[in-house]
């Protein structure tokens, strides 16, 4: 009996020995994994830290990008505006060309038996004369003397109220005050052609600068209600096609 109380001593010390060892091995294992798992959160951190900066360098680039698309869009705008603006003068131009040279045709034609000297003596407007007077106006327009051009139109139409010539030089004093930036005065001088010529081909294109001169005193609003009555007046014209145009990016 006494043995075997021995043995079971001896066994217990066994057994608790080896218990100690496995606690030993199971902490170091702990601590191992708890090193690693520190190690890896480390790493994470960083990789965040990394994918932050590059989302926060990303939303830099992207502000960036769409401040400098409204810029362009705004550039594009402006760039269509004086090239609407250029268009309209240079095909204003080419008219008024075409009708000089039908009037010198006609002269030209009735007085079918004049030598080559006087049928070139015909193509100059006599000196003072109406037509002289509106070229001379015309020509300061077209040089970018418009001040010049707005006094000269002006005074062709003071002079010669009946004129074929004074609907174009009414017109043109519109466009003369658009240049000069004086835009109230740009409005008044369109409205004053739409009133005595309202039928003119040019109507179309006077609604549409007068719009844009009440566009340009910040008057949206007079501005998008003339826009929107060029589409429904003249739904075929180039005018009503830029009309639109505005509407949908805001008035010119």
């Amino acid at each position: 009996m006494k043995y075997k109380s021995l043995v079971l001593c001896a066994l217990l010390a066994t057994v608790g020995c080896a218990s100690t060892q496995e606690v030993g091995q199971i902490r170091g294992d702990v601590t191992s994994v708890y090193g690693e798992f520190g190690s890896y959160r480390e790493k994470t951190d960083s990789r965040l830290a990394r994918i932050e900066k590059s989302n926060d360098d990303l939303r830099k680039q992207l502000a960036d990008l769409s401040a400098s698309l409204e810029n362009r869009d705004e550039t594009i705008k402006k760039i269509l505006g004086h090239v609407d603006e250029l268009d309209s003068q240079l095909k204003a131009y080419w008219d008024e060309t075409k009708g000089h040279l039908r009037d010198l045709r006609r002269g030209s034609s009735v007085n079918g038996g004049d030598t080559a000297r006087e049928a070139g003596e015909s193509e100059r407007p006599l000196r003072g004369s109406p037509e002289e007077s509106y070229k001379e106006a015309f020509e300061s327009f077209r040089k970018g003397r418009h001040k010049e051009a707005l006094q000269g139109f002006s005074d062709f139409i003071k002079q010669h109220p009946d004129s074929p010539l004074a609907a174009n030089a009414r017109y043109w004093m519109g466009e003369s005050a658009m240049s000069l930036k004086d835009y109230a005065k740009a409005i008044v001088y369109f409205q004053e052609f739409l009133d005595k010529y309202p039928n003119s081909d040019r109507a179309a294109k006077a609604l549409l600068r007068q719009a844009d001169a009440f566009g340009a005193t910040g008057d949206k609003k007079t501005s998008t209600i003339l826009l929107k009555r060029i589409v429904e007046v003249y739904p075929k014209s180039e005018e009503a096609r830029l009309a639109e145009r505005s509407l949908r990016s805001g008035p010119r």
